[in-house]
């Protein structure tokens, strides 16, 4: 395809235009050819450092267009993608671009019913995909171990329109005296005994309950856990929620996406303290109660890295570097990296095109530098400026040590 392309556009002019056009369409067919999305040229857009890629995955259609825009916002309108107020754009479509490379998730909105314990039907349009999110949206928020269940709802027609159904399980509440101090729990253990083993509290042989371990938890219901000839404290801790990461090879690197949002728990934690003469001088821990569970947040996070467009003259002039520094440019990244984004000196630990030391250097100007040719050029050419005074410095320092 490329041959053929190449061949029909051989008859024309050697123009700087006319090289643009050659090497847009060529790239265009190679993309396509690979099978990745198409990239959408502007049709005013010149490679140059105001130059940005956008990727755009809008459930799960990913389309990549380099484009001039400023805002997120602009770039939808550049794209041709409308959002709606319902909709999820992350990064918000006010975020100013100032990466040469972005990744913007679009999450589209779609009716979901909320049903509570009572048979109360909430009808909602929302682009969450957290329970927790979506019902507090219907106005019915989760409280402590209350759970839901999302499920599709088969005759989408019959339901209004509603393709999803949220259906949320209240936990029942037990007003709870523990070691003399007031603790309300939330369950939903059939028996009192694993109630008390849910929420952390371990019976001690001289302990009692105020009712038998066996007893079936009502909503609502109290109970007494009692230690006698014990001096106890009270205090309420947070407990920290976890991260975990899916990685996900068909998003790019820089894609991130947060599926669930973490949220830090509460515990009600009871100390038995040892006193002499009004000085503490010792404490054990004698019953920790979790009030609010800490939800985990999941993240997904892209993997797949993909280089930008263009050759490595188009590479330089979005990072911004002078057309009479190329060639110089080129002689030392040629041999320090070979054009190698991820070239990595096994033993000084120096990384990237430019072989800075270490390469941690380059994360001012962009967290993508592990991966992005053209943050690690921007850094490679404020480097040969701030040692050499110019590219053309480093240049001639390279020539005369063979390093720089």
């Amino acid at each position: 395809m490329v041959g053929r392309l190449m061949a029909r556009l051989g008859h024309l002019k050697s123009s700087i235009n006319t090289k643009r056009l050659v090497v847009m369409l060529v790239l265009s067919a190679v993309v396509l050819s690979a099978g990745f999305a198409p990239l959408v040229f502007a049709t005013d857009n010149k490679i140059d450092s105001s130059s940005r890629l956008v990727t755009f995955y809008d459930d799960g259609i990913e389309k990549t267009i380099l484009t001039k825009s400023k805002t997120v916002k602009e770039a939808l309108a550049d794209a041709e993608i409308t959002v709606n107020d319902n909709d999820k754009v992350t990064p918000s479509a006010d975020t100013d671009l100032t990466d040469s490379m972005t990744v913007v998730n679009i999450r589209r909105a779609r009716p979901v019913a909320v049903v509570d314990n009572d048979g109360r039907r909430t009808r909602v349009v929302t682009a969450e995909v957290d329970s927790t999110a979506i019902a507090k949206q219907a106005g019915a928020d989760l409280e402590t171990r209350d759970t839901a269940e999302m499920s599709p709802i088969d005759n989408f027609m019959a339901a209004g329109g509603v393709g999803q159904e949220l259906k949320i399980n209240r936990a029942k509440t037990v007003n709870a005296i523990i070691y003399g101090q007031n603790v309300t729990l939330h369950t939903q253990k059939e028996t009192v005994g694993d109630m008390l083993s849910e929420s952390g509290i371990k019976l001690a042989d001289t302990d009692t309950v105020s009712v038998p371990l066996d007893t079936p938890v009502t909503d609502g219901m109290s109970l007494q856990v009692w230690r006698n000839g014990i001096q106890t404290i009270e205090q309420e801790e947070d407990v920290p929620f976890e991260t975990q990461v899916v990685n996900d090879a068909s998003k790019k690197v820089g894609y991130v996406e947060v599926q669930t949002a973490g949220q830090v728990g509460k515990k009600t934690v009871i100390y038995q303290v040892n006193m002499q003469n009004g000085v503490e001088i010792g404490r054990e821990k004698i019953s920790e109660v979790i009030t609010v569970p800490a939800v985990n947040q999941v993240e997904i996070h892209g993997t797949k890295v993909e280089l930008p467009p263009g050759s490595h003259t188009d590479w330089m002039r979005m990072a911004g570097i002078p057309e009479s520094d190329f060639g110089a440019a080129n002689f030392i990244i040629r041999r320090e990296s070979g054009w190698r984004v991820d070239a990595t000196n096994a033993s000084t630990g120096a990384y990237g095109l430019g072989q800075a030391l270490p390469g941690s250097k380059m994360a001012p100007y962009g967290d993508d530098w592990q991966t992005n040719p053209i943050t690690q050029l921007r850094w490679f050419y404020s480097y040969c400026q701030g040692r050499y005074g110019s590219v053309q410095g480093a240049y001639e320092f390279w020539q005369s040590h063979h390093w720089y």
